[in-house]
């Protein structure tokens, strides 16, 4: 080969040799080129799947939230000031020592109630309450996942809910027995003389025993409580055990029982009582007032509105007649020290009995209530005869041959054992009863108001 030959494919050999340089460094960089829009690309599909994620979140989040606010009731008293604390109260309530707070507890930030993160299969949730003008709240719910946020917002009405206590015949904070020959029946329909137990501190939060009869079901709402039945109780229409089986229900959720305000009722109660032996036949809207202790031997009529002042022992002995309606006074007195006492023959009316005349007016008002009487005792002994509205009383006693309608509920307030003997027989017709029982207050419910419904960017 000559000296030209060989130059000739020296050169060749050298071009080939940069060309491969040029062609490897130019496919690397369309490798890195690639690699790197693949990144992008994955990076943008992972923020994507984040966003999605943290969008279901929140949206699930807040179907889960408005599912259990259903239950949650707030006191008709709440205001701006009072909701942040009456709020979560009853969302701690709902919520702590659950397995979805998992050790953590609803609690107060600022003016707002926050329910701490709840883990999804999406990501999590964490929800905010704010109080958002007369009657309104807001829900702010933000849910989170792989970094990325979305939150959702719905108004909600603290709407007038009427209690579900009122849904029974006799519901009680305590323990409720029913013995003797007792009766407690439904006018219209059995389940209206349904019977519910709320306590917290008795095993047997029902006890039947005799030859009673309850026509509606038997309900008990404590952790862990039962209904204890001995001798031939009639439940639902059956002695048979089996059937009475099927009546009753454990573990039921509480119902929302009622504040009672009773100052509207109390302020009509203008006749001052202050004699322990009272002797006069009949009273009009009166008060008695604290520590007067009245024994009533005689025969007497108690018409329009009868406001009792705490402490007090009123006990009736004689014959009463009751036109009208009777309330009493909370306060933080020994229950001992607040007790009211039919040991005679009494008749109840409701205010439909008063004549229109001037004076009971506004007493006529006062209607579908016969006794609200918070932080008393209240006791049946002898023979009474009712025809008048609720009665509420921190602690119940029935007993002697008490007898008659009940249009509406009897109510026990207090983790207090409530009690029927003796022949008492209560029968109840909460179908015609006063939706909106004077002394009465109905608490809120909050309820989502579809229109009001935002969403909300990223994290706040």
């Amino acid at each position: 080969m000559t000296t030209r030959s060989r130059l000739l494919c020296a050169d060749r050999r050298a071009f080939a040799y940069i060309l491969a340089i040029i062609l490897l460094a130019l496919f690397t960089s369309l490798a890195i080129v690639y690699a790197s829009a693949a990144n992008l690309s994955l990076r943008s599909s992972e923020n994507y799947g984040g966003a999605l994620q943290a969008r279901l979140a929140a949206e699930g989040g807040l179907a889960y939230m408005l599912n259990r606010m259903d239950a949650v009731r707030l006191p008709g008293s709440t205001s701006q000031d009072s909701f942040p604390a009456n709020l979560s109260a009853a969302l701690s309530a709902e919520f702590d020592g659950t397995a979805n707070l998992a050790g953590q507890h609803v609690g107060v930030s600022g003016a707002d109630v926050v329910v701490p993160a709840i883990t999804t299969p999406e990501g999590s949730f964490t929800s905010r309450f704010a109080w958002a003008g007369e009657q309104k709240a807001d829900l702010t719910v933000t849910g989170s996942a792989k970094g990325a946020g979305q939150r959702v917002r719905i108004g909600l009405a603290l709407t007038p809910h009427r209690p579900a206590v009122f849904d029974y015949g006799l519901a009680s904070k305590g323990q409720i027995t029913v013995s003797g020959n007792a009766k407690i029946v439904g006018v219209n329909y059995p389940a209206e003389a349904s019977i519910l137990s709320a306590t917290e501190t008795h095993a047997d939060a029902i006890v039947l025993g005799g030859n009673i009869e309850v026509s509606g079901d038997l309900y008990a709402s404590g952790d862990g409580t039962q209904v204890a039945m001995t001798g031939s109780p009639k439940v639902a229409g059956s002695t048979d055990p089996n059937v009475i089986a099927q009546h009753v229900h454990l573990g039921v959720q509480a119902p929302d029982f009622p504040e009672v305000d009773i100052s509207p009722i109390a302020a009509l109660a203008t006749n001052v009582l202050s004699i322990s032996n009272p002797h006069d036949p009949s009273y009009s809207n009166v008060r008695i007032a604290a520590n007067t202790n009245p024994t009533f031997n005689s025969d007497v009529v108690l018409n329009g509105a009868v406001y009792v002042e705490a402490p007090n022992t009123v006990t009736f002995n004689g014959h009463a007649t009751v036109n009208g309606l009777i309330v009493a006074q909370n306060s933080d007195q020994p229950l001992n020290n607040c007790q009211i006492t039919f040991a005679g023959n009494v008749r109840a009316n409701g205010v439909e009995a008063l004549p229109d005349t001037p004076q009971f007016a506004e007493v006529k008002k006062q209607t579908g209530t016969f006794i609200a009487a918070p932080g008393f005792g209240l006791t049946f002994a002898g023979n009474v005869c009712v025809n008048n509205g609720s009665m509420a009383a921190d602690q119940l006693t029935f007993t002697g041959n008490a007898e008659g309608t009940v249009r509406g509920s009897v109510i026990g307030l207090k983790d207090l054992p409530t009690s029927l003997g003796g022949n008492v027989e209560i029968y109840v017709d909460r179908q015609n009863a006063d939706q909106d029982p004077a002394g009465f207050v109905n608490s809120f419910a909050l309820v989502p108001v579809p229109s009001a419904y935002t969403e909300l960017k990223g994290l706040e």
